[in-house]
């Protein structure tokens, strides 16, 4: 069976963000995580090679999958 080949996601500067929303229920395309209600997020689009552009959302902060906790 033919392997599906792996899509580098690609990172985005501040500029390239349409505008900061609420988007409950949705995940955070850089942790994965859920986004809680009046959680701050920044919409964006990512073009794909077949298809219409995949909408996406970052938390608008630092992303609470990815803090690392001090010791």
């Amino acid at each position: 069976m033919a392997r599906a080949k792996k899509v580098k996601v690609p990172e985005f500067d501040r500029d390239a963000w349409e505008y900061l929303t609420y988007a409950p229920g949705h995940e955070c395309s850089a942790c994965h995580r859920p986004i809680e209600s009046l959680e701050p997020v920044r919409r964006g689009a990512i073009d794909r090679p077949s298809g219409a552009p995949t909408i996406v959302y970052r938390h608008a902060e630092k992303c609470p999958g990815t803090q690392t906790v001090a010791a």
